[in-house]
């Protein structure tokens, strides 16, 4: 392979696709990007087996080819160079760099190696296609994914849920500690349930937030869901477990106690809060929530310090003490309008509690609490 790049625009392209890259000592082929040309164009992948990223750019190529090669020790090297253009060559597994100035040379695997069947990114004609807003789309992931689960060793629920019917969408994540769930308003041409692995959703909040574009594309089979874009493609595998029933969960929920508070105000309690409790050796993060006519009480400690924080609030129901997750429910504020009133509903001290933003039922939060020390 020999082409002529543009330095920049093909350090973007690194960094683009090593979104999907990790590293793999059992198979350290997946740990490198893979780079082809077809005619005048340098497609670049990058994959993890569960994520692949493809993008391309027009260049120079004067000789066609494939490699595959460690990225990071590249890419460091390019930042340091100044040359607009730099001509790449490869032949018996090595990469060889030229400036105007120098020629460094880079050990190349084995391309034939590289997991084609991953690199496949046509996708069944049958699948579900939609349109979707960009905006729309991190929105979502960024407004549900702190809920799912972290651990990978469940990826039951290491994903976010996303099923669209009719003219609305859904994104649900939990970690069957809490659930949130969000809804918008969109075309869907054919119903459709898939759970994304939520380090493909991570990897899409990236890329999105920098691609200017309006709208991408999304098809879904029953084994792949993709986001296309006009220079960039993201196929990843959907997760194949059955995911919590979320909705049979809101129909058995029944409140009778209810708070509202401006969102900021008890933001602001929270954050005190959670300075005192986050190193809680009995309940990590865990404080006291009292409420009773119009009053809230905030207590938490640790083993060397103790806060209580009241303060005069719109209550209505009986008077309830309950155990809860501070940062919890900080993950939430922080993704509402703070001016904006909250309302919180409580059902006893052992019940789930749910918030929303006031006049708002298409953002909604579950937390569970914890257990009540006596």
């Amino acid at each position: 392979m020999e082409a002529v790049v543009n330095r920049v625009e093909f350090l973007k392209r690194i960094k683009i696709i090593e979104k999907a890259i990790s590293e793999n000592k059992i198979k350290p082929i997946i740990s490198c990007a893979y780079i082809e040309t077809k005619e005048n164009k340098m497609v670049f992948y990058g994959t993890n087996l569960e994520i692949t990223i493809t993008t391309f750019m027009e260049t120079e190529i004067k000789e066609q080819g494939k490699i595959v090669f460690q990225h990071h020790i590249v890419e460091e090297y390019l930042k340091e160079l100044k040359d607009e253009m730099i001509t790449l060559k490869a032949s018996d597994n090595i990469l060889t760099i030229e400036t105007e100035e120098s020629a460094t040379e880079f050990s190349l695997m084995n391309s034939e190696e590289f997991p084609r069947n991953y690199m496949n990114t046509e996708l069944e004609k049958e699948g579900v296609n939609l349109k979707i807003n960009t905006e729309l789309l991190v929105e979502a992931f960024e407004k549900t994914k702190f809920a799912a689960s972290q651990n990978t060793d469940d990826m039951r629920i290491n994903c976010i849920r996303i099923e669209g019917a009719e003219n609305n969408i859904k994104f649900v994540g939990t970690d069957t500690y809490r659930l949130v769930y969000f809804e918008r308003e969109i075309d869907v041409l054919k119903e459709f349930k898939v759970s994304l692995p939520l380090n493909t959703a991570d990897a899409l909040i990236k890329l999105l937030k920098t691609s200017g574009a309006e709208d991408l594309e999304v098809s879904v089979t029953d084994r792949n869901i993709k986001f296309e874009l006009s220079n960039l493609l993201v196929t990843s595998r959907i997760v194949d477990l059955s995911f919590p029933d979320y909705q049979g969960i809101f129909n058995q929920l029944s409140y009778d106690k209810t708070l509202k508070i401006q969102t900021r105000s008890f933001l602001n309690m929270l954050k005190r809060v959670i300075i005192f409790v986050r190193q809680n050796s009995e309940s990590k993060n865990g404080a006291i929530y009292e409420l009773d006519e119009n009053k809230i009480l905030i207590t938490g400690s640790n083993e060397i310090a103790k806060i209580n924080e009241e303060a005069i609030v719109d209550y209505q129901g009986e008077k309830i003490k309950i155990s809860l997750n501070t940062k919890f429910l900080i993950d939430f504020l922080q993704n509402l309008n703070s001016e904006k009133n909250l309302i919180v509903e409580f059902i006893n001290q052992n019940g789930s509690v749910k918030i929303v933003e006031e006049n708002e039922n298409k953002y909604i939060y579950i937390v569970m609490p914890l257990s009540l020390k006596s």
